[in-house]
């Protein structure tokens, strides 16, 4: 896999120095005027994703945390949630959802899993993101043939091998309303209730760590998922949830960040609840389509503008979603400019409301792992997806995107970077002796060490802790 931005790189860039006037020093992230703090420094952080922490053994744990802070990475993003509809034959859960009922496990299978995850990133002196819910959840689609087909239902893949299974709305919408549209997981007052029970649990619980540096409401929330949406359903609807859960988080927490987790889609021609007009970029033909009409309920300059979100997230999977416009009928080059463009608007729009942005996860599939791409909304290898006439990038394109979106938002007011994601290439299972290592989970952006990603890691250097 390849590294993190060095501190050479950075200082290089002129980006890290030492702040002033914070009076923050007890290991909590911070934000002040558009920047994260760290004990009274900047903290421009470049770190990974590793949704699967909590199902691994303490050995795998432990291995994997040392791997990622041997490799220079400062922050992890990971699933706080891992929700089922029947108590599972075995393996990590934390939350049933069954009956219209919600029970949450605080056994060693359960909540103390995620224990072990807080505690062993705090031993390596890693910083979380935990993210408390997911929009995709596929395999609790019900109500259509063509749906059907992605259920994980006989999958050869383990449980929670995919970002996607560990359970999230969908699976809160089936429990409490069967047969219901996704954006009852914003609206309904008993899903809400059940959700903020949830919150309630994993907030508290880490209440004084400061081994967290944010909670992540949910990844990427839109209107819809595999469940389609309401006729109703529009960017407001996301917006109020945003407020309403980020606001009831900070009754309970006033130490950690809050941020929600949406993959930073514009909507700019929508009427606003909270952002300014003057926060809107200069429209253009390039910024057309889904990703800036409110096609998936998201309106990311007014969730950012809400009061009680600490700092703006955005995503960036150009395999999955066409952000803008293509300018030419090649995929890789496509990307490269698409991604610039992407991290420089997201930069203007944190700027424009003095909050810094993270890019919480990015990622673009090489051609060495399409067999192994899964989309968001899938359960299993596809030919399908924005790449398929290329079948991913070359290793060399990958790394170089990642170099140019990543010196493109350090420069900018993009505090965070995380890429998508860690592979943890030596994990054990239940075995002891690492040669009987078994493949990590993989849904085709695990980023693992080879010639072209050593180059990069050469380049970029090991160590990116704040000055």
């Amino acid at each position: 896999m390849f590294t993190t931005l060095p501190i050479l790189f950075l200082l290089a860039l002129g980006l890290l120095h030492r702040a002033a006037g914070t009076g923050v020093d007890s290991g909590f992230v911070t934000t002040s005027q558009g920047q994260f703090f760290l004990d009274s420094r900047t903290f421009r952080h470049y770190g990974t994703n590793a949704y699967w922490l909590n199902m691994v053994t303490d050995e795998d744990l432990d291995f994997t945390f040392l791997s990622i802070a041997g490799a220079g990475y400062t922050v992890v993003r990971t699933w706080a949630f891992n929700d089922v509809s029947q108590k599972p034959a075995s393996g990590t859960y934390f939350q049933i959802l069954q009956g219209g009922t919600a029970t949450i496990n605080d056994g060693p299978d359960g909540l103390q899993r995620l224990d072990k995850v807080v505690a062993t990133a705090n031993k390596y002196g890693l910083k979380l993101v935990l993210t408390l819910t997911n929009n995709w959840n596929p395999q609790h689609a019900q109500s259509s043939s063509s749906i059907a087909r992605l259920r994980r239902d006989n999958s050869a893949l383990p449980r929670g091998f995919l970002s996607n299974d560990y359970g999230g709305m969908d699976l809160y919408v089936s429990n409490f309303h069967p047969g219901g549209t996704h954006d009852l997981f914003y609206t309904d007052s008993t899903i809400i209730t059940a959700f903020k029970k949830y919150t309630a649990t994993i907030v508290n619980r880490y209440l004084n760590d400061s081994t967290i540096l944010g909670w992540e409401l949910a990844n990427d929330p839109r209107c819809s998922s595999t469940v389609p949406a309401s006729s109703s359903c529009n960017t407001k609807t996301i917006t109020k949830w945003v407020a309403l859960m980020s606001s009831y988080i900070k009754s309970l927490d006033s130490c950690h960040l809050v941020t929600a987790g949406d993959s930073g889609f514009y909507c700019l021609g929508c009427p606003k609840i909270y952002a300014p007009s003057s926060v809107l970029p200069q429209a253009s033909s390039l910024r057309t389509g889904p990703a800036f009409d409110g096609s998936y309920g998201v309106d990311t300059q007014d969730i950012i503008s809400v009061p009680t979100i600490d700092f703006g997230s955005f995503q960036f999977f150009p395999d999955q979603v066409q952000t803008y416009a293509s300018k030419t009928p090649n995929f890789a080059i496509d990307s490269l400019g698409h991604g610039i463009t992407w991290v420089s608007d997201h930069s203007d729009t944190g700027g424009s409301v003095g909050k810094p942005e993270t890019l919480t996860a990015y990622g673009i599939v090489t051609k060495q792992s399409w067999d192994n791409f899964v989309p968001v909304n899938g359960t299993a290898p596809t030919s399908g997806g924005l790449s398929t006439g290329s079948g991913g990038v070359e290793v060399f394109q990958r790394d170089f995107g990642t170099i140019s979106w990543s010196s493109i938002g350090l420069n900018g007011n993009i505090g965070g970077i995380l890429e998508y994601q860690w592979a943890g290439n030596e994990l054990t299972g239940t075995s002891s002796k690492r040669q009987t290592a078994h493949p990590p989970p993989n849904d085709g952006y695990a980023n693992y060490a080879g010639p072209n990603s050593q180059a990069v890691a050469n380049l970029m250097g090991t160590s990116n802790t704040p000055s």
